[in-house]
């Protein structure tokens, strides 16, 4: 007889984790949420230039993402590129953006695990006790998630869900008092992410990762810019190990997935029984070299044993955010942002479909626009990064949790399966929509 057991707390939006067991053995584990794919519904006959301020609803923490990989979609339509200007604007942007979903998520979400796992005998499960365990770490954490806030309400025009970036461009010309704002915060924002950085090696660097943690040779999926870490613009790559399987425009990406409207998720067309994985760690993979010295210094304190393990994610995120910091202080010093552009004129629609691509804070996002002989938008597909990882989170936690319930009862089970998810940091508002 089938026995579900459901089990999922600390976990964005409103997901759940059915363990399924028969003859008192588990065979198998499913992380699932409600999906309504509303989003993609509600966006059938919209007006093209509405659509990136509906989209920017999906989801809290990934306003901005969702809103210029819909931005970008649609001025593939009309065949436009932004100015320099808008570009570089939309990046800082998306660092801002970037900088407070991952410390919020490395702070609140995974690393009282990340305690209890290395650390045994340090046990949080209070927000009160994970705000005062060091509150020189704390203060930092939510200094920088401060920034991250600022930085989308300067360039953004609000902290959530942001009104400046538009079809075009970005209906903003900074002044100089909100950029000097900018740069200083960014300056003490270098600060305050080196020593979470440092914390983190500190607590953690000396210490091998849980094998069960281990990624299973995935094949790693994002985008691919030849001159360096580029979250904006790019080429798709799918790589396993050291060996690239494929480099390819988004427009040829239905060679490689689906591009079903109607269908959940997103179905590869590999013959690999290896899982896709997309985000930091396939960022990583796919890049080495960021750039920074300070950056490689950082790497070099984590062998191989940490840089295939899931829970290398979570100083992934951190380096990151460093990353981002100090890209944006560069980009503020450029001459480009003094002057003030015209924003490009939609003029005529150049073509049926618009594809927009970025790499959001959790991973790939594209944004699919089809319209019909008549002009109006009739198909929409959003590909979503954490529905690109949901089969091989499921294929961790199934296997994580047979391997447990053989020594343990099953509420072990459901409390450390739940760690393993929340190192993935799912976004089920983004998944669900």
């Amino acid at each position: 007889m089938d026995k579900v057991v459901e089990a999922c707390t600390r976990v964005e939006g409103r997901g759940n984790l059915n363990i399924y067991l028969k003859n008192d053995e588990i065979y198998q584990t499913e992380l699932n949420f409600s999906v309504f794919r509303g989003f993609e519904n509600i966006l059938i006959g919209k007006k093209l230039l509405d659509i990136p301020k509906i989209v920017s609803r999906i989801c809290g923490l990934c306003s901005a993402s969702q809103t210029i990989a819909s931005c970008k979609a649609i001025e593939n339509i009309y065949g436009i590129e932004p100015s320099n200007q808008s570009i570089l604007l939309r990046r800082v942007l998306l660092a801002g953006e970037l900088i407070k979903s991952h410390i919020m998520h490395y702070f609140f979400q995974s690393f009282p695990d990340l305690l209890k796992i290395f650390k045994n005998n340090t046990i949080i499960n209070e927000p009160y006790n994970l705000i005062n365990y060091n509150p020189h770490l704390t203060t930092n954490v939510f200094n920088l998630i401060k920034i991250g806030s600022e930085i989308n309400k300067l360039i953004g025009g609000r902290v959530l869900h942001p009104i400046t970036p538009i079809p075009g461009g970005l209906i903003f010309n900074p002044t100089q008092k909100n950029l000097i704002f900018t740069e200083k915060y960014l300056k003490k924002g270098i600060y305050y992410i080196e020593t979470i950085i440092e914390n983190f090696i500190d607590l953690f660097s000396a210490f091998d990762p849980p094998t069960e943690f281990n990624l299973s040779n995935p094949i790693y999926f994002g985008l691919k810019n030849n001159v360096e870490f580029d979250r904006y613009e790019g080429d798709f790559r799918i790589q396993q190990n050291e060996t690239t399987y494929d480099d390819f425009q988004a427009k040829n990406y239905s060679k490689f997935f689906n591009k079903d409207p109607n269908l959940y998720g997103i179905t590869f067309k590999s013959n690999s029984k290896n899982k896709i994985l997309t985000g930091p760690i396939a960022r990583y993979k796919l890049t080495q070299n960021y750039g920074i010295d300070k950056i490689s210094e950082y790497l070099s304190n984590f062998g191989k044993k940490w840089k295939n393990n899931l829970l290398f994610l979570n100083f992934l995120q951190l380096i990151e955010s460093y990353y981002e910091i100090q890209k944006s202080a560069e980009i503020l010093n450029t001459t480009s942002l003094k002057s003030k552009t015209k924003l490009k004129q939609l003029n005529s629609i150049k073509k049926s479909n618009g594809i927009g691509v970025i790499e959001a804070p959790r991973g790939i996002l594209m944004h699919h626009y089809h319209l019909n002989k008549a002009k109006i938008v009739d198909q929409v597909k959003l590909f979503i990064a954490t529905e690109i990882n949901l089969p091989i989170l499921n294929k961790m936690i199934t296997e994580y949790a047979k391997k447990i319930y053989e020594k343990e009862d099953i509420d072990s089970v459901k409390e450390k399966t739940q760690i393993m998810i929340r190192a993935f940091d799912p976004c089920i508002s983004c998944a669900s929509h």
